[in-house]
């Protein structure tokens, strides 16, 4: 009767807790890996239900006078939905190993069924901890550009930016030595310690990798996507320039995290970058399911455009370099 109950409370705890994570991926995530994911371990756990004597196991309850019905038994405060999941994630895996060991002395088939599931659970933890450590949010992302460099000035820079609703910082050097790139790149991550701001590498993986970097931009002409990937792991941002709606296509099917569409508008930054507009932008957007940002001659008076093409955010330059800093983000981020 008591393995009964141990086996009850431990199967209702995984079915709550899957089911749980199911939702909040669903409405709150809204990611469709991830979701497909969740619903094959449900579906294989129901399954595995069905293999049990479950009219026997519930009429062994004991609820209204278990000792853990009060509410503070087994409670842990959670700051936000990411760590809800992972609490729920570790109910479930505590459960199901506790399921398995109890299933032993029953039925050595069934324990093994479980042991299936429980490392199921640990490959979604894995993808959901990787899915969590790319979050980010692209509505103002700033690109430094090594001409507007100045190593005694960086901190304060960044720190501008951060203050000011800056959400991601890229570094795109092409000119520097290596050493001096990575200075640079060490001191930025250093100030943004702490902050909820995301820093990007322009090209270089070698670079992201020495000072840490949250991610890594890649171009049509550098190291494919694919390659990228393998190389950084699963918890790195890897952003792809596109210029038309087939590489924003294939970079989305490969695994880009967001796509870098333009140049929009014409740039001092890049005076030479062809120009895609309004129109290419609108189309991209209406047909991938990543963030999408627009870059490429971006200022205050057009800004809002590019938005309303459909883009989740824009990406900054020259505009903000060439004058006051605190100000010009500002005109960016008026409503």
């Amino acid at each position: 009767m008591r393995l009964l109950r141990v086996l009850d409370v431990n199967l209702n705890r995984l079915d709550e807790s899957l089911k749980l994570i199911e939702d909040i991926t669903r409405f709150h995530l809204e990611n469709r890996i991830l979701l497909s994911q969740i619903r094959s371990i449900r579906k294989d756990f129901l399954k595995f239900k069905r293999l049990l004597p479950m009219k026997k196991i519930i009429s062994a309850r004991q609820s209204s006078h278990d000792l853990g019905r009060k509410a503070r038994f087994d409670s842990i405060s959670k700051k936000n939905t990411d760590a809800v999941i992972l609490s729920n994630l570790s109910r479930a895996k505590e459960s199901a190993r506790i399921i398995e060991e109890m299933l032993k002395n029953l039925d050595v088939r069934l324990s093994s069924k479980t042991k299936e599931i429980r490392f199921q659970i640990y490959d979604f933890e894995k993808n959901i901890v990787s899915h969590f450590q790319r979050k980010f949010d692209p509505s103002l992302y700033a690109i430094i550009d090594e001409k507007y460099l100045r190593f005694s000035e960086i901190s304060k820079v960044v720190s501008s930016l951060v203050n000011n609703s800056t959400t991601m910082i890229q570094l795109r050097v092409n000119k520097l030595s290596d050493r001096n790139f990575l200075r640079y790149a060490d001191r930025i991550k250093r100030a943004l310690s702490k902050k909820n701001v995301k820093f990007i590498i322009n090209n270089r993986l070698d670079i992201a990798l020495a000072c840490n970097a949250d991610g890594v931009h890649v171009g049509q002409e550098d190291i494919p996507l694919a390659q990228t990937r393998r190389i950084l792991g699963d918890t790195f941002i890897i952003g792809v320039s596109t210029h038309n709606l087939k590489e924003a296509k294939r970079a989305e099917a490969l695994g880009a995290d967001y796509l870098g569409v333009g140049s929009i508008y014409p740039t001092k930054t890049k005076p030479e970058a062809r120009i895609c507009g309004l129109s290419t932008l609108k189309s991209i957007c209406r047909s991938v399911e990543i963030p999408v940002i627009g870059i490429g001659g971006i200022n205050d008076k057009n800004y809002r455009a590019v938005l309303r093409a459909g883009a989740s955010g824009i990406a900054v330059a020259s505009f903000l370099f060439e004058g006051n800093l605190t100000q010009r983000i500002r005109l960016l981020t008026r409503n």
